[in-house]
């Protein structure tokens, strides 16, 4: 049986020639004369032959060739990019459990591999900040208790502040209430290290403990362009965004008894950092001392200036064997406050949806220009695969290039193929005949699979006595670009050449981050001076793919936002001045009232009515009137949103539609057109379908509610 190519293009010489003769008319309109006996229409006829022969000849072009006509163009498709998270472990050996890099740990049959070593102690942690309290009292007994606490400490009431003990719950880290250090009265986060049965202090004596930190990076809603200062929109700019890690201090609290001097704290040696600086969610590994001294609760709990926050809990005290804070030093910039915390635990690794391969031999050169090799397991992550070829006896590193065409014949590169895990020689320089290949390591894996909940991975290959999970769910992972999708982008790939001038260039890039769906330039405009244009700037809006808070208003976090920041900044001009800030949402009410055919179930229309509305004024991608979301800066019209109604299949029409702009204070008030600014798109806070005449918007579908209270009555008592 013949096998069928697939038909990239099937028109035939007659559809061809059709189209050209179809297009005098826009092109010359002065060009009346179409008949075959027509120079012109003959020479359309002869081009349109060549097209057909040329669709048939490209019809036949296997994927392969095309991948390859993508290189020579400087072009790769997307490859798959690697879901991460934290995991915890725990323990109950007072040595402790050693768990070594690219260890694997399992959620059913996704597999996760640890970024880095790993000492797992058994250790819990508690983080707790000084929030402050209100200034005024709100007891007598309570101003009797501030007067005894400022004479002991010997001040005043105008030089200290009060402060109530704010301990982070982690039993849930997506419900958890964040513990913001911005908002402490020292700005300081103080992590008790807890004993548990089985901890011995003399195993811990110079040796490392590992702290996951995950931090809130929500936007705070609702959010208005208009209504932000200079300072607040500064935070934005794609160069704040994409900053160095701030500078951090992290250091032990001493007891009095054990101070060789006035100084209360001794720093700790920082090992590792992911969370660039407290940025962003991560793992620290801090150094613990040589003698760990553990303080009485009576030594910690004196209210002092320096000492750590008391604890309400008497058991969780008592087991308390260290105090760590960390803080910003006086020098830190005006925005690198510490981001508000969500969840903080101890014994954490980073792990990743990727497997590191084991090492590879591929085969021996061939001396040929056009040699391939596959790799065992695939799609491979780029940058990761370290590639040998044996030249005279001596093993020497060849690089991962883009094109291997570049470079001198002395240039030992290699292109990968990610997605089929194929390594090529193409360029001036080839792996000769009997010249042995191998492959040191490679990195594969990715895929929306690895986006796996919080709590599913719970095996951990070889752990022993060390048990794991994620208390975060794992996030980031993509599958790669299908060649369609690859073959589509080819034409503004080629235009833009990988760098950000035009207003295209920078919604093209930006949706190339994983995680947006959709990306909105605004030229010559400031965040903080929206109304007045600047010369130089460019504003991106960016919508996250998916917000399970608020799905019908998605807002981004400012992690995207800094993964934005990060991609465009080296791409943009060197004299553009790039924000990447969230999207503004206008708040609306409708209120629909509908006569339904008969034969129709009315909750069913309702519900059908409500779907189409919700989905014709969303803001990203598929839906809105176009198919790209609601355009920015689109007014929105009761008389659209009607006709969007009425052509709901069951509706015989609307007995009354009621559309009205919300305010900050949630007061509704009737509109028929809402103007919106070009930063801004509408966000749907009341939708209410009923049969009959509408409802007043804002008012809820709700039952009747009973004349008198139900009481359930009492059973009978023996």
């Amino acid at each position: 049986m013949a096998m069928i190519s697939p038909i990239l293009d099937d028109r035939s010489y007659q559809q061809l020639r059709d189209e050209l003769v179809q297009r005098i008319a826009s092109y010359t309109p002065e060009w009346t004369n179409h008949n075959e006996s027509d120079p012109g229409v003959a020479l359309l006829e002869l081009f349109a032959f060549l097209g057909e022969s040329t669709l048939y000849r490209f019809n036949q072009i296997p994927e392969s060739t095309k991948v390859h006509f993508l290189r020579l163009l400087g072009l790769e498709p997307r490859p798959a990019t690697c879901a991460r998270t934290l995991v915890t472990a725990s323990t109950d050996r007072p040595d402790g459990v050693t768990i070594p890099r690219h260890s694997q740990a399992s959620a059913g049959k996704i597999v996760f591999e640890t970024q880095s070593d790993l000492q797992a102690w058994p250790l819990d942690v508690v983080a707790v900040g000084k929030e402050l309290a209100s200034k005024e009292a709100a007891s007598k007994a309570e101003r009797e208790r501030r007067q005894d606490a400022l004479a002991r400490l010997g001040l005043d009431a105008d030089a200290a502040s009060f402060y109530t003990s704010r301990v982070l719950s982690v039993e849930s880290a997506a419900s958890a209430v964040p513990l913001d250090p911005a908002a402490t009265a020292d700005r300081a986060v103080w992590i008790g290290v807890l004993r548990k049965p089985r901890t011995s202090l003399t195993a811990l004596a110079n040796r490392s403990v590992f702290i996951g930190i995950a931090f809130d990076e929500k936007i705070d809603t609702p959010f208005a362009l208009q209504d932000i200062d200079a300072g607040h929109a500064e935070a934005f700019r794609s160069r704040a965004l994409a900053a160095d890690p701030p500078p951090m201090l992290w250091s032990l609290w001493l007891p009095p008894r054990v101070r060789e001097s006035k100084a209360a704290f001794t720093p700790l040696m920082v090992g590792s950092d992911t969370t660039r600086g407290l940025t962003t969610t991560g793992v620290i590994e801090l150094q613990l001392p040589e003698k760990l001294i553990v303080p009485t609760p009576a030594e910690w709990a004196d209210g002092g200036e320096d000492s750590p926050p008391p604890l309400n809990d008497d058991a969780m005290a008592a087991d308390v064997v260290a105090w760590i804070r960390v803080t910003r030093p006086r020098t830190a910039r005006r925005n690198d406050s510490i981001g508000r915390i969500r969840w903080l635990g101890l014994n954490a690794a980073e792990v990743s949806h990727s497997r590191t391969a084991a090492p590879e031999f591929l085969g021996t050169g061939t001396g040929d220009p056009d040699q391939h090799f596959p790799l065992s397991h695939g799609p491979v992550l780029p940058g990761t695969v370290k590639l040998q070829v044996e030249e005279q006896a001596v093993w020497r590193d060849w690089t991962e290039t883009d094109r291997a065409e570049a470079g001198t014949p002395d240039d030992r590169h290699f292109v990968l193929d990610y997605t089929e895990a194929l390594v090529e020689f193409g360029g001036p320089r080839v792996p000769q005949i009997g010249e042995r290949i191998r492959l040191q390591s490679y990195v594969h894996g990715g895929g929306t699979a690895g986006n796996v909940a919080a709590g599913a991975i719970t095996t951990l290959a070889g752990g022993g006595a060390a048990k794991v999970t994620n208390p975060l769910p794992a996030t980031g992972g993509a599958d790669p670009a299908s060649l369609a999708e690859a073959l589509d982008a080819v034409p503004i790939s080629v235009h833009r050449r990988d760098r950000a001038v035009t207003a295209d260039d920078f919604r093209a890039l930006a949706l190339e981050v994983p995680g947006v769906v959709r990306a909105e330039p605004i030229p010559l405009m400031q965040p903080d001076t929206p109304a007045v244009e600047a010369a130089g700037v460019v504003s991106l809006v960016v919508f996250p793919a998916s917000d399970t808070s608020t799905p019908a208003a998605p807002m981004p976090d400012l992690g995207l936002l800094r993964r934005v920041a990060a991609y465009l900044n080296p791409r943009r001009l060197l004299t553009t001045e790039l924000y990447v800030i969230p999207p503004t949402y206008r708040k609306v009410a409708i209120s629909v009232g509908l006569a339904v055919k008969p034969g129709f179930q009315v909750d069913a229309v309702r519900r059908w009515v409500e779907l189409i509305v919700r989905q014709y004024l969303a803001p990203v991608p598929p839906y809105g009137p176009e198919g790209h979301g609601w355009a920015m800066g689109r007014a929105v019209r009761a008389a659209e949103l009607e006709a969007v109604a009425v052509q709901v299949e069951g509706v015989e029409y609307l007995a009354g539609f009621r559309f009205a702009a919300v305010d900050d204070t949630g007061s509704a008030f009737p509109v028929d057109l809402l103007e919106l600014e070009k930063w801004e798109v509408p966000e749907i806070v009341s939708l209410t379908v009923v049969a009959g005449e509408p409802l007043p918007p804002g008012d809820t579908y709700e039952p009747d509610p009973p004349e008198r209270f139900p009481v359930p009555l009492p059973p009978e008592v023996c």
